[in-house]
């Protein structure tokens, strides 16, 4: 059986011209990434492998989850199958993925950005600002062959620009960029059917790792207003005070050290919480 295209060309999703397609803003350009994956992949993969095969699909249906607006028109999935899921939590639909986009779903809620807190396209900019020169991604090493498809990927791409968002308290910073190169490591498992159409896809990564080289210069402006607690023998002396009426005020010196420990929480160098 003849390997389906979007199977052996990975620009096959972005060179469809047809005039029905559905597209989120227009067909996407994606010369950028295409070249940072030239210049800085870190495997070079057999032609026609699996590893390359798998590699295809997956930056197609890529394409398609994030810039394709009707799923009915996404070649890579089985759509009445279909599944996606990030670290064993919620499943989505692929109306799901239209509706939220890819980076909420991955994202979440976590101690550096509130992604629910962001619109679809406040996300995507927000990304696409951060990596100027593209978002590049590979495939590094796979361990089992359809139906049952479990591959090590690598994400990547040079922080150029500013990267905003809110975090866990609500407040939102804005990091200035390194201009080093991020790299994110992860798991996917997939099903596909007998024509290569993704079925239910998992994804597996620490989204921390991501997080902590985007703030590289201002660790501490993703955990802004969040309420430090005295330590306990602090909050003990606070207590007999209190009880044994001994003084009508509480340690100075203490709210001194947490009031210090908050401003820092506030500022970070080359950040700004807005």
């Amino acid at each position: 059986m003849a390997l389906p295209p979007y199977a052996t060309n990975n620009k096959y999703v972005i060179n469809d011209a047809r005039s029905d397609i559905k597209w989120r803003h227009g067909r996407p350009d994606y010369s950028k990434t295409a070249a940072l994956y030239v210049q800085e992949k870190s495997s070079k993969h057999t032609p026609d492998s699996m590893e390359e095969i798998v590699e295809n699909i997956v930056k197609n249906w890529e394409v398609e989850v994030s810039h394709k607006l009707d799923p009915r028109q996404w070649e890579t999935i089985d759509v009445d199958n279909y599944c996606f899921s990030c670290n064993g939590l919620s499943k989505f639909t692929a109306d799901d993925l239209v509706r939220l986009g890819t980076y909420t779903v991955l994202i979440g809620k976590t101690a550096y950005c509130n992604a629910n807190m962001m619109t679809l396209s406040e996300s995507q900019m927000g990304f696409l600002r951060a990596f100027g020169e593209g978002f590049a991604w590979e495939v590094i090493e796979l361990y089992s062959g359809p139906p049952n498809v479990t591959f090590k990927w690598r994400h990547f791409g040079r922080m150029t620009g500013s990267f905003s968002c809110p975090s866990f308290s609500g407040s939102i910073y804005k990091a200035t960029p390194t201009n080093k190169m991020v790299n994110i490591y992860g798991i996917c498992k997939a099903t596909v059917s007998s024509d290569l159409k993704i079925q239910d896809l998992q994804v597996f990564f620490d989204i921390n790792q991501l997080f902590a080289q985007l703030t590289e210069l201002c660790p501490l402006a993703p955990f802004a207003n969040i309420p430090i607690s005295l330590n306990p023998s602090a909050a003990n002396q606070m207590s007999e005070s209190t009880v044994n009426d001994t003084s009508s005020s509480v340690d100075q010196s203490k709210l001194a050290v947490k009031d210090q420990q908050s401003k820092l929480n506030q500022q970070s160098a080359t950040c700004a919480i807005i």
